[in-house]
Order: C-alpha cells, then sequence, then structure tokens
C-alpha cells in the first residue's frame, strides 16, 4: 500500500525561517515514524483499511516503520531538524519494494496486517494498474506533518526538497492523493492529473497526479 496526502504545509510567513530538509539517519527514525502515524491518522486510505480507530493506531507504527527501513535503504527518506515533517520518495528501477525489501520488513508488516490484508492488498493492487507505465518517474510515496507543527511551511518545505532532487535527476514525479483538500497544493506546484479513480469495496476516490520539473 502506497500512498500521499497528509499535512500540507502553508507559505512562511514574515520573520520566520524557511523550513530545511535533510536526508535521514538511522537516529531519526523513531520520530518520523511518530509523526507519519500522527499525520496519517485519520488519512482516508489507511481508514478504510483499518475502520476502527483504536485499531489503526496500534498498527500504524509497525506499518510505518516498515517503510522508513525500506525506503531509507532504497530511496530518498527527508525530514525535518525536529523529524515533524518528512516525506518519502522511491526512484526508477526501485518504486516497489524488491524480495529482500520484502523479506526484512515482514515481520513488521505481519503485525501491522492481522486486520486488513486483504483490503490493503486491493488498495496496492488498485493503485499499481493505474500508475504510470514507463516506469521512469519518482514516486512521492508518503509525505506528512505532525499535526502539531502545521502550519508552519513544513508540508511545502518537504514537497519542494523531493522535487527539487528529481528535477536535478531529469525525472518527472508521481504521487497517488487521496485527500481532495490537497488537490489545489499539488496543482500549485505543478502537479497535474493523469488518472483518476475508484478503490473497489467502497474504497477511498484518488487522484493520480504527474509533476514535469
Amino acid at each position: 500500500m502506497e500512498r500521499v496526502d497528509a499535512g500540507m504545509g502553508q507559505a512562511v510567513g514574515p520573520g520566520m525561517n524557511a523550513p530545511v530538509m535533510r536526508p535521514a539517519t538511522r537516529r531519526d527514525r523513531g520520530g518520523m515514524t511518530a509523526s507519519l502515524c500522527a499525520a496519517f491518522a485519520d488519512d482516508p486510505g489507511l481508514r478504510w483499511i483499518w475502520p476502527d480507530r483504536d485499531d489503526r493506531l496500534a498498527r500504524l507504527p509497525y506499518f510505518f516503520q516498515a517503510i522508513l527501513a525500506g525506503t531509507m535503504a532504497q530511496g530518498v527518506a527527508l525530514c525535518s531538524g525536529e523529524r515533524a515533517a518528512v516525506s518519502l520518495w522511491r526512484q526508477p528501477g526501485r518504486i516497489h519494494p524488491g524480495r529482500w525489501e520484502t523479506l526484512r520488513g515482514l515481520r513488521d508488516m505481519a503485525r501491522a496486517f492481522r486486520s486488513g490484508r486483504e483490503r490493503s492488498q486491493l488498495l496496492s493492487q488498485t493503485l499499481k494498474a493505474h500508475q504510470p507505465r514507463d516506469g521512469d518517474w519518482w514516486y512521492l510515496q508518503f509525505i506528512g506533518v505532525r499535526p502539531d507543527a502545521q502550519g508552519r511551511g513544513l508540508g511545502g518545505a518537504a514537497i519542494r526538497a523531493g522535487l527539487t532532487r528529481a528535477g536535478a535527476a531529469g525525472r518527472p514525479v508521481y504521487v497517488e492523493v487521496m485527500n481532495p483538500d490537497n488537490l489545489g497544493y499539488y496543482r500549485h506546484v505543478g502537479f497535474r492529473t493523469v488518472a483518476e479513480f475508484d478503490i473497489p469495496d467502497d474504497g477511498p476516490h484518488v487522484w493520480g497526479m504527474l509533476w514535469h520539473g
């Protein structure tokens, strides 16, 4: 299951320093996991997989621990200095986890999906079926800002830092959006909708969006 759109940021106001995103290290993983869990606590896709909120909150740490470990090893993981903002990016040839990455994350994913496994698989399969076919793009996998840190420009900094890297590599960026409130921001930074579809079984509506630098 791969998606994004929690906690988009606002513009930096007068007298405020522009937030800086940096490559994450192993020491950041705990704080990044906590921020992603808070940002995605009521996310449409994850809420569909785990409808019971208490159950969802108990499973999210295992889910994001596995996601973070895989992306830090095989992609680009960025965080703000205090780890309140996180963005995770996958690159061409590494969009989806390989065998070794899957095995490394198996324990955490097994604990996460003691419930919700069928819906997670359906979501993942549907997303993959609508992704661009050539595979020559960066994937904005997750972006989240801890709720108590929103409104400080962190979300904007998190997305711009990755777009800058993708643009320098001459690659477009693809993202799946399930929160309609975030569509305007993605369009503002240059994304355009290239696919629109529903997840079966009363799942969320999805906008597939592509950015060209």
